[in-house]
């Protein structure tokens, strides 16, 4: 909770990798509260009040992940939600041209979005790919699989992409940029 509310105000891609992985923690507990409050919210060492807000905060989530029936797979509607205006915002900076910089960002790692889209049909736009790559790397990483030197230098031009992509969208949301 403390740090999905952190990194949600500074980085949105790194907000919803965040929330991805407490999606995976929260499945590998199978939703169990006491395995939670045990291996999760001790770690943070809080006062009473705190802990109890960061205990209701992975109920919450674990209750609508039982809701929304992906207790096995797939991602809560409203990260779903905000990858879909994430992207919305993405297609508009591209529309636009309104910051080259963000357009040469995005050219950089274009090509391997198309190439992602053959691989992965089913994901609705370039930021779920984005996103999506980079936690499956990050999965890849934690597993210690070897990861090869084109696999990283694709991942560099997709993450240098998604947080200038970032970097954009908190601007936004702050009234600091318009179109």
């Amino acid at each position: 909770m403390l740090v999905a509310k952190q990194r949600r105000k500074e980085n949105i891609a790194e907000y919803i990798l965040y929330l991805y992985q407490v999606e995976d923690l929260i499945r590998a507990f199978k939703g169990d509260m006491e395995l939670i409050e045990q291996r999760l919210v001790a770690n943070y060492k809080a006062d009473e009040k705190t802990a109890e807000a960061i205990r209701a905060w992975y109920q919450n989530l674990a209750t609508m992940m039982e809701k929304e029936h992906i207790e096995e797979k797939g991602h809560l509607q409203f990260l779903t939600n905000l990858i879909s205006d994430v992207n919305d915002f993405h297609l508009k900076l591209i529309e636009t041209s309104k910051d080259g910089s963000y357009v040469q960002a995005f050219n950089a790692a274009a090509g391997l979005v198309e190439e992602l889209k053959q691989k992965n049909p089913t994901a609705k736009n370039d930021v779920e790919l984005g996103i999506s790559s980079i936690y499956g790397f990050l999965l890849l990483k934690m597993q210690k699989k070897d990861i090869s030197v084109d696999t990283t230098e694709a991942i560099k031009r997709i993450s240098n992409w998604l947080s200038s992509l970032s970097k954009l969208y908190r601007d936004f949301e702050a009234g600091d940029f318009e179109f």
